[in-house]
């Protein structure tokens, strides 16, 4: 049991500490007996023999000091007898320690940067925000609450990380990419926007990638969507909304963006109800906008400077969560806490609500297939589960919580089911180029899943 005993010999720094400080005490004593000797007080031989070994007793002071490493801050507990030390004793300790101090600070500084390097992600270990899908489908690419970004390929059913996007300082968000040429970017706690390469056939495979450009947006950027109907090497336009942070409100934003990355902001929009949740591109005559709040609206604006409110639709009675339309534009679609999903025709200035869906749990995320449409086919899926912050103590919680359900668009009954995630799903993504027409889901256990809209698992990044 000696062997293994965890008792470690103090340093000889520590011993050399102690032996300075019952130094000073000694030479206290002394000079409490010279102050009794200038009052005219008579002292014992005793005492006189202590008096005389003042200078000894500084000597040993002197030689301890100058042993003493630079970060120990012993003489600062006894100042009284520093100043009995010769200055040039005091300067060579002062330069020692200033010496010292600034070899600590590079040594702190150096371990900084090596924790904060980026590395490689085989996955992401925390939770997972949104996803999105390259223009030919053989990649997603996701974000996380850990500060990176991935690309993942498609090509087996164990889903493989071949590129890492490093840069951001806080969770990141949102993400989104454009299709020709190629360009994704980012939003996140940090207030950022970045741009990256967005075509994994240009980056080295298994590499750790940096952005083309940064945007200094400020807030917390939670939503970027790029402009579906522009494209090109001239430029396309994207929107973003951030939530409020310290003086910055929050905001719904729209910029012109070159491939370069290179940004101007067109207007912005500040009268909001609050932070949006979401955005979407509307097409038509008039360039509008989307936008969903926590206040049960969906606010329609107008996608040109000055930027305004063309209408608000009062949809649900909880925060609208999530906004998806039809490939023909011609419908809008949500999802909301109050559990339900509206399906809202937007070709028309009524705006009014053909179909409605609902499941038993708070909904999150909303996707609806290709070939969707409201009561006749196609199908719509479903997904989010109560906060993780409120999972161990619902008393509600249904054992299907986390799965995402494909609901039948004519019956409106489900269909089938995504299993396989543990914890709420933030996101989901339509992917019609993908067998007979899958989704992906992205989840608070940090984990992407892709499945047919059968039920069936296509791809996973565990696994299990």
């Amino acid at each position: 049991w000696r062997a293994e005993s965890t008792y470690q010999k103090q340093s000889a720094f520590a011993e050399d500490e102690k032996e300075l400080l019952k130094l000073a005490k000694k030479l206290r004593d002394i000079l409490k007996l010279e102050e009794k000797q200038k009052a005219g007080e008579s002292l014992a031989q005793n005492q006189l023999d202590k008096v005389t070994s003042k200078q000894g007793l500084l000597n040993e002071v002197t030689a301890l000091a100058g042993k003493l490493p630079g970060d120990s801050d012993v003489l600062d507990k006894m100042q009284d007898i520093t100043a009995l030390l010769p200055a040039s004793t005091v300067q060579s300790i002062q330069r020692k320690r200033s010496k010292e101090q600034e070899r600590r600070q590079t040594r702190e500084k150096k371990q900084e940067e090596e924790r904060r390097a980026p590395v490689f992600m085989c996955r992401h270990d925390r939770p997972i925000l949104s996803v999105c899908v390259s223009a030919d489908s053989r990649h997603l690419f996701t974000c996380s609450k850990d500060g990176y970004l991935i690309c993942w390929s498609l090509e087996q059913k164990l889903l493989k990380a071949i590129l890492t996007f490093a840069g951001h300082t806080g969770a990141v968000f949102t993400l989104d990419i454009s299709s020709a040429p190629p360009l994704l970017m980012s939003g996140a706690a940090d207030g950022q926007v970045k741009f990256w390469e967005g075509d994994p056939s240009r980056l080295a495979p298994m590499s750790v990638t940096s952005p083309k450009s940064t945007l200094e947006h400020g807030g917390r950027v939670r939503v970027l969507r790029w402009c579906p109907s522009e494209e090109g090497a001239e430029g396309r336009r994207f929107a973003s909304a951030s939530e409020k942070l310290g003086s910055k409100p929050a905001v719904i934003a729209v910029w012109h963006a070159l491939a370069s990355g290179e940004t101007k902001q067109l207007f912005e929009i500040k009268d909001l109800p609050g932070k949006a949740n979401d955005l979407q591109w509307g097409r038509g005559g008039k360039p509008k906008l989307f936008s969903a709040h926590d206040n049960g609206y969906v606010g329609v604006w107008l996608a040109e400077a000055p930027g305004s409110l063309m209408k608000t639709i009062k949809l649900h009675s909880a925060p609208v969560s999530s906004l998806v339309l039809t490939s023909d534009a011609s419908m809008l679609v949500t999802a909301s806490h109050d559990k339900t999903s509206k399906v809202v025709d937007v070709s028309q200035p009524a705006t009014e609500t053909v179909a409605s869906f609902e499941l038993d749990r708070p909904l999150n995320a909303v996707a609806v297939s290709e070939d969707f449409q409201p009561h006749k086919a196609g199908a719509v899926v479903l997904a989010g589960g109560k906060d993780a912050r409120d999972v161990t103590r619902a008393k509600d919680m249904q054992e299907d919580e986390f799965e995402a359900k494909v609901l039948d668009s004519e019956s409106g009954k489900i269909a089938a089911a995504g299993l396989g995630h543990f914890g709420p799903v933030h996101g989901l993504l339509s992917l019609p180029r993908i067998g007979k027409g899958a989704f992906a889901t992205v989840s608070e256990d940090g984990c992407l899943k892709v499945h047919g809209l059968d039920g069936n698992l296509l791809h996973s990044d565990t696994l299990s």
